[in-house]
């Protein structure tokens, strides 16, 4: 079967080793002290972001701009720059949003910091537009019956590790990179919530969240979904670990019994686009997750509950149901007064006629 391909995205790239050399020092420093401070404050990966934001602008800056020092740098040029990033970088509204929160944060940290050195500096980006939010790629979105059918399809293949992956991903809507966090010891099937109907780990487990560990909160399965597929995986698990004498207690494994690394899930995951008729990205667990048990009628203050969410605009942006998939109980006050109209009667005599003109 031909392999299908991912979703497409335009990529170029302007920074290089080379060029990030030659940014003007006292533009480095900044970014330097900036980032160090910012570290103290927020995650690994949220650092590696702004540093990738902060190069980019600095090496545009160095090649459209003469390397001009931060402190002198004017509004028109911060438009130059973004404007230079939707033409030739197509940065969409959500890229486009990150790197001007990114710069927008950046430079209050040096009006803050440095009003003693730079008395006159500003923050300049809240005068800078940022773009209208808009979708780049169409998104993919995942029935229940789809994922049934990946699940039956890995089954068939004899890929339990898989199919306890997915198992995970349908019931419990984790990050990808949370699934990689989960251990045997958070798993007991007597440790229950919502009525039994849901595991609860008996550790809490670090999710996404602001400061420099995130949040921790305790994880929610839906239990009948998730543990048959658990329980087939773990001899084969167990094996595995024998094998390689290893012993830790990570759920997902690589063949050398090594815990999984994030570029494990997804190399697992690619495969995944020769069943469905769509590219799967590990976010659209998340978002099936959120569909199927609205879908389903769980309140969205449950929802919220569950995923330990600050709000539940969260249930509403992880929502793909469109209004047609909803259940509207009102219609039946349409459908009734149609029949009182006998429009019915009327139409089944013009598809009588229709069929009597066919005939001859």
């Amino acid at each position: 079967m031909a392999r299908r391909k991912g979703r497409e995205t335009y990529r170029k790239i302007i920074t290089s080793p080379e060029l990030l050399q030659q940014i003007h020092p006292e533009n480095q420093k900044l970014v330097d002290r900036f980032l160090k401070n910012f570290a103290t404050k927020r995650s690994p990966n949220s650092v590696i972001n702004y540093r990738s934001n902060l190069n980019i602008f600095f090496t545009w800056n160095l090649l459209y701009n003469e390397n001009t020092f931060f402190i002198d740098i004017k509004k028109f040029e911060l438009m130059d720059f973004f404007d230079f990033c939707v033409t030739e970088l197509k940065w969409g509204s959500s890229r486009y949003a990150q790197a001007h929160s990114c710069l927008s944060s950046f430079s209050t940290w040096v009006e803050n910091i440095f009003d003693e050195n730079y008395p006159t500096f500003r923050n300049l980006l809240p005068k800078i537009e940022k773009l209208p939010k808009f979708t780049v790629r169409k998104k993919s979105i995942f029935s229940k019956e789809e994922l049934d059918n990946l699940m039956n399809w890995l089954g068939e293949k004899g890929n339990v590790k898989e199919q306890c992956l997915l198992a995970l991903i349908m019931a419990s809507g984790s990050r990808a990179s949370e699934l990689l966090r989960f251990t045997t010891d958070m798993i007991d099937e007597n440790h229950t919530a919502f009525e039994g109907l849901f595991l609860e780990t008996t550790e809490d487990i670090r999710v996404k969240g602001r400061g420099v560990h995130g949040k921790y909160i305790p994880r929610y399965i839906i239990k009948d979904i998730f543990l048959p597929y658990y329980y087939q995986w773990l001899p084969m698990r167990e094996q595995i670990m024998k094998e390689h004498h290893k012993n830790h207690n990570f759920i997902f494994i690589r063949n050398d019994g090594e815990p999984a690394l994030i570029s494990t899930i997804r190399s697992w995951m690619e495969k995944w686009d020769n069943v469905l008729d769509k590219h799967w990205y590990p976010h659209a667990g998340r978002h099936f997750w959120t569909t199927y048990l609205l879908s389903i009628g769980l309140e969205k203050e449950l929802i919220q509950e569950l995923q330990k969410w600050s709000s539940d605009t969260l249930v509403d942006i992880y929502n793909d149901a469109t209004a047609k998939d909803r259940k509207w109980k009102n219609l039946d006050k349409l459908k009734a007064a149609l029949e009182a109209e006998s429009f019915k009667e009327e139409l089944e005599e013009i598809e009588h006629n229709l069929k009597s003109k066919e005939v001859t």
